[in-house]
């Protein structure tokens, strides 16, 4: 078969994403499907000219969110030469009802039956060859995870495929199922030990008493490992590297014959903004490793269920959660995810609350400060910013959403199995974040710091200045300034540090870098010690945690609210609103830490 088209289909929670990956390697290309917010995969197989096309995980081809919509769509208006449909053998009736779906579509079918040896490990089995006959297409028994049988199923890609002959089925769900229970009948059997395991683990992870105190004990331990020991020692040699890089660059400089100003300009400007960046990436990927864990693990789906009881006060269901959750890493592609929620006052609801869950991005800032002004505490200061930020999003959007007036139906979600992560696809999990992280203090905080660093030796008038007080960036955060004076900082060094973060959240303490020209944490961390008190930081901290997302995420928040006007009144109310919140906690902070 070349340079084929094949389509990946499957159920969510069925392996498709780890076939792909394995399937694919690196070889993949992500973007978005036109005219939606739907991410979309496509990668070549390797060693093979065939365009893999990892379609949005889907129930049945009736149904009409976002993602399941983007599935029907491709299958009718671009139909693949082949499709790959991957099913669950745990779940295997529920899974053929896609299957049967596919089939009618006429378009030839290999179905690969993923998860065998789990299903083999519960006491249960598969007659392939039985299920194949009565589907009419090759049925291959795999572990997407394991690489089981890969090699077999890509043999199979590689053959003759001929228009399927499906079985002959209604059109209700009722008569779907009865030819499903047909096509199972003595081919199929479950057993029994996997479920009594995942009943037991259920039991504990989302029973009523403990679950809460489970997941708030893992988020905890979460960040203790984080700014503890391990994380700290971690960003001390990330910053030995910083500065030996900053002395490397300034030699090479001397000895090119640079002049003054450039050398100025690539150390002090653009190497202090990315290398202060770059100290903070080691705690960031143990955050991304953790929370990749979490997902992989099957307990962040259990974690939906843990809050639908608190998420309900807000109007919201514990479905709300997942995008909510991605929060954590980024805001865009959790504002993304909530298209997945098929109530729009739901969805619009929880566009407001993901910018309270704290992105990744803001996480260098929290270190920053904690380090400087909170040395014994890291830990416990940054879980409890995650926990405030939360807790005030629920508060904003209760009042934002209060006119509602909605019964919300019942919450319905499957959970997924639990599985062990595996090696290469945590790894390749973390590598992705990471990336994304380093190509942006690539691009955005190098063009920022090259610009901060020119505006502040240029005035409004264009002439030279070295007295960073009277140039642009200057005269800009005095105009700021007294706005922030009540909460603690007023110095225009904060407020133009903040303007920077609507471009980039990391650009918040890149801008500081070049303002104070340290290329490492500890020694912008003392300065900053010169120009915040803790009450201020503290103030400094709660504001960075609530104010407006990046412009990135605006844009996206626009489009999923429908309109610049609502977009734009949802960030200003969220500013006003973190603005009131770090006058309030600057106000109680003078109590323990008078001025």
């Amino acid at each position: 078969m070349q340079n084929q088209m094949i389509g990946l289909v499957g159920n969510p929670n069925c392996g498709k994403s780890t076939l792909f990956n394995r399937l694919t390697g690196a070889r993949q290309v992500t973007g978005n499907w036109p005219g939606v917010t739907v991410e979309r995969k496509e990668g070549q197989v390797r060693g093979k000219p065939w365009t893999l096309v990892d379609l949005p995980g889907t129930y049945s081809l009736e149904s009409y969110s976002p993602e399941e919509g983007v599935t029907r769509d491709f299958l009718q208006k671009t139909p693949p030469n082949l499709i790959l449909n991957i099913v669950d053998a745990t779940a295997l009736e529920r899974n053929l009802y896609l299957t049967l779906q596919l089939l009618e579509k006429e378009i030839p079918v290999i179905v690969a039956l993923n998860l065998c040896d789990q299903l083999r490990q519960s006491g249960g089995g598969a007659d392939c060859e039985a299920l194949s006959q009565r589907l009419g297409v090759p049925v291959i028994p795999i572990s997407a995870r394991s690489g089981e049988n890969v090699d077999r199923l890509l043999r199979e890609l590689e053959g003759e495929h001929r228009r399927p002959h499906p079985p002959k089925a209604g059109k209700t769900q009722q008569d779907r199922y009865a030819v499903i229970q047909r096509i199972l009948d003595g081919a199929y059997h479950t057993g029994g030990l996997r479920e009594d395991r995942t009943q037991k683990l259920d039991d504990l992870l989302t029973g009523k008493y403990l679950a809460i105190p489970i997941f708030l004990l893992v988020m905890l331990l979460m960040f203790s490992l984080i700014f503890g020991y391990p994380g700290a020692k971690m960003k001390e040699l990330a910053e030995q590297g910083v500065q030996a890089v900053s002395v490397w660059l300034g030699a090479l400089l001397e000895g090119a014959g640079a002049s003054w100003w450039a050398k100025e300009l690539v150390v002090d400007g653009i190497w202090a903004g990315v290398g202060g960046m770059l100290c903070f990436l080691p705690q960031m990927a143990l955050l991304f490793l953790f929370l990749s864990l979490l997902e992989d693990s099957g307990y962040m789906a259990r974690s939906a269920f843990v809050m639908d009881r608190l998420l309900r006060k807000a109007g919201l269901s514990g479905k709300a959660f997942i995008p909510l959750l991605m929060g954590f890493g980024c805001t865009t592609p959790a504002v993304m995810a909530t298209r997945t929620l098929e109530r729009e006052r739901e969805r619009k609801l929880t566009v407001l609350l993901i910018p309270f869950f704290s992105c990744g991005a803001k996480l260098p800032v929290y270190i920053l400060f904690a380090a400087a002004f909170f040395p014994k505490n890291q830990g416990a200061l940054i879980f409890g910013l995650y926990l405030f930020g939360v807790l005030a999003g629920l508060v904003w959007i209760r009042l934002a959403g209060g006119a509602y007036k909605e019964e919300d139906p019942p919450f319905l979600m499957e959970l997924p199995p639990y599985r062990l992560p595996t090696l290469s696809g945590t790894l390749r999990h973390l590598w992705d974040k990471c990336r994304g992280f380093v190509a942006k203090a690539g691009t955005v905080i190098v063009l920022l710091s090259a610009l901060i660093w020119l505006m502040q030796h240029l005035t409004f008038s264009l002439a030279w200045t070295n007295q960073t007080s009277i140039s642009m960036f200057g005269t800009i955060g005095g105009w700021l300034a007294p706005l922030f004076a009540p909460l603690g900082f007023g110095n225009w060094q904060a407020a133009v540090s903040l303007l920077a973060g609507i471009v980039a959240k990391e650009a918040v303490v890149s801008s500081m870098a070049s303002l104070y020209a340290y290329q490492n944490a500890a020694g912008l961390g003392a300065a900053l010690q010169g120009a915040f008190t803790q009450a201020s930081a503290l103030s400094f901290l709660v504001f960075v945690l609530l104010y407006m997302p990046c412009v990135a995420a605006f844009a996206t928040i626009r489009r999923e609210l429908g309109g610049w006007k609502p977009a734009a009144l949802a960030m200003a109310g969220q500013t006003a609103f973190a603005w009131a919140a770090a006058f309030a906690v600057y106000r109680a902070a003078l109590l323990f830490w008078p001025v």
